[in-house]
């Protein structure tokens, strides 16, 4: 089997997504993965899938842009590694069935490839579950996925080569100042990089190497190191001509009076939404630190409109959408503590 690698040094925010896009696109038809691994060179904050931000800073000095998995938000820039692998189908490399490995299967099979390509390097990792590859206990990775309507697959994550998550509540001092972003917060002895792990400095394109290796070596791939072609830069400079500056399909909305927050798995579960005078649903949005096909959480939120605040009735929704095979929501905690959530909710004060 083959996969076709892109190595891209210090390219842009706005690329990367608009490359996955492309790739998520067209792999369904050409079958052949894609593996991209990069680097940003400047300071970059990489908000989830389904944050919800307010006022972000435009003049903080860094790069915002949404990344198209979910999870939390990530520092990224000068001092980590990405990477994106792209296949067809969830099961690509495991077998032709898409429905041979579930949803919550996806990160535990794809980051076998990741653990690989670090473990030749002399690195002790490992995945214990959710978003966190560690080193040691302490965070020293990232990883997360998101699958497209077509059934491919974009797993992506990064790498703390010089610097780590303990950046992250700096960056969003200077991009948040409003505190809408939920953070868990980091200190220094709490996280690891490759060079403290190691004790001397690798440089990006060693990193490059052992993840190369890593998912080559682990999935038994052919490795195709082909650039882009010019038909290809000018589809992918066409989707990034259409996105914000900082993509965001989940604008906080102000006109979702009850709110209520609950801490999950991977961080922090937000639901708003507005009632009619029968006490049903008018509209809901869900945000915050978990993993959900989009295609999940937009049949989730418009069954949920019209539904009545009642226990019962909510959960009936709730489990009629996850049923189908491929939707999913991961790191929210149990599905069936959902409705509580929404029935905890609060009026959300005027300051807010």
């Amino acid at each position: 089997m083959q996969v076709r690698l892109l190595t891209q040094f210090d390219t842009t925010p706005a690329q990367s997504v608009a490359t996955d896009q492309y790739f998520l696109h067209t792999v369904v038809e050409t079958q052949l993965p894609v593996l991209r691994i990069y680097t940003y060179p400047d300071d970059v904050l990489l908000l989830g899938r389904y944050h919800t931000a307010g006022a972000l800073s435009h003049n903080s000095g860094l790069t915002m842009t949404r990344r198209l998995t979910g999870g939390r938000v990530f520092p990224s820039g000068n001092g980590f590694v990405q990477f994106s692998l792209i296949v067809p189908q969830r099961s690509f490399f495991f077998s032709a069935d898409p429905h041979h490995i579930a949803p919550f299967q996806i990160l535990n099979r794809y980051v076998r490839g990741v653990l690989h390509g670090l473990k030749t390097g002399g690195i002790d990792v490992f995945y214990p579950g959710q978003d966190f590859l560690t080193v040691r206990r302490l965070p020293i990775g990232w990883h997360s996925f998101v699958t497209a309507d077509s059934g491919a697959v974009l797993y992506e994550g990064g790498v703390f080569v010089q610097r780590d998550m303990s950046l992250l509540p700096h960056f969003l001092d200077r991009a948040d100042p409003q505190g809408t972003l939920p953070c868990r917060l980091f200190l220094p002895d709490q996280v690891h990089n490759l060079d403290t792990v190691l004790g001397r400095s690798l440089a990006p394109g060693q990193v490059v190497h052992l993840l190369q290796n890593g998912f080559t070596q682990q999935f038994g791939l052919e490795c195709l190191d082909h650039d882009l072609d010019e038909n290809e830069r000018a589809a992918i400079l066409g989707k990034q001509a259409q996105s914000d500056r900082v993509p965001n399909s989940r604008r906080l909305r102000s006109d979702l009076p009850y709110a209520a927050t609950r801490q999950i798995p991977l961080g922090e579960l937000q639901v708003r939404f507005a009632l009619t005078p029968e006490r049903t649903i008018e509209a809901v949005q869900f945000s915050g630190d978990f993993i959900a096909n989009p295609a999940g959480m937009q049949t989730l939120e418009r069954h949920l409109t019209g539904c009545p605040l009642e226990k019962s009735a909510l959960w009936q929704v709730i489990d009629r959408t996850f049923l189908e095979p491929e939707h999913y929501l991961i790191g929210a905690g149990k599905l069936a503590d959902l409705p509580g959530v929404i029935l905890s909710a609060s009026p959300v004060l005027p300051t807010q």
